[in-house]
C-alpha cells in the first residue's frame, strides 16, 4: 500500500510550571490534545514530566504547507501577544511535518516568521521522504525468496 502525501502542523506548548489548565486561562486557546505530568502516553506508556497543550492545524492532511501555516496563524493571532507572555514559563514550537515523495520548496513569509517571534516560538521543520515500493523484477511464477525458478532445492554452499 503506497502511503500518500500529507502535510501536519502543530503548535506545542510545555512547561513544567504551567499545567494546560493554566495555559489555557492565560492564553485563551482551546487544546486539541493536552498532558499533565505522570500521564502515561503513547505507545510504550511513557510518563510525562513536564505539562503539554497541542493546537493541531484545521487544514486537510492533503493541503499546502502554506495553507496548514496560514490556518494555525489565524488560530494563533488573537492570543499571540498572551501567548508571547507565558513564553519565559514554557517551551513553545510550531512545528510543521511534512511526507513527499520528494523533496519540496519551503518558504515562509516574512510575517509569518513575525508572529512566531511575537509568541517566542521555535520553528521545527521535519520533512520524510517516501520512498514508492518498487515493482518486482522478473519475479515470475514459481519463483521463491531463492530466486530459484526451476522448483529445485537452492544449493547452500556445503
Amino acid at each position: 500500500m503506497a502511503t500518500r502525501e500529507q502535510t501536519t502542523v502543530r503548535f506545542k506548548i510545555t512547561s513544567a510550571a504551567l499545567s494546560a489548565a493554566e495555559i489555557q486561562a492565560r492564553t485563551g486557546l482551546t487544546a486539541d490534545e493536552t498532558w499533565k505530568v505522570g500521564d502515561k502516553r503513547g505507545p510504550f506508556a511513557v510518563v510525562e514530566k513536564i505539562h503539554g497543550f497541542v493546537l493541531d492545524s484545521k487544514a486537510l492532511f492533503n493541503a499546502t504547507l502554506d495553507d496548514h501555516v496560514k490556518a494555525m496563524l489565524k488560530r494563533l493571532a488573537p492570543s499571540a501577544q498572551k501567548v508571547g507572555a507565558i513564553a519565559p514559563q514554557c517551551e513553545i514550537e510550531f512545528s510543521c511535518i511534512l511526507h513527499r515523495k520528494k523533496s519540496p520548496p519551503l518558504r515562509f513569509q516574512r510575517d509569518d516568521l513575525r508572529w512566531l517571534g511575537v509568541m517566542g516560538a521555535r520553528l521545527d521543520v521535519d520533512i520524510f521522504l517516501i520512498e514508492e515500493p518498487s515493482a518486482p523484477r522478473g519475479g515470475g511464477f514459481g519463483a521463491g525468496a531463492t530466486g530459484t525458478t526451476t522448483g529445485e532445492a537452492p544449493k547452500t554452499g556445503s
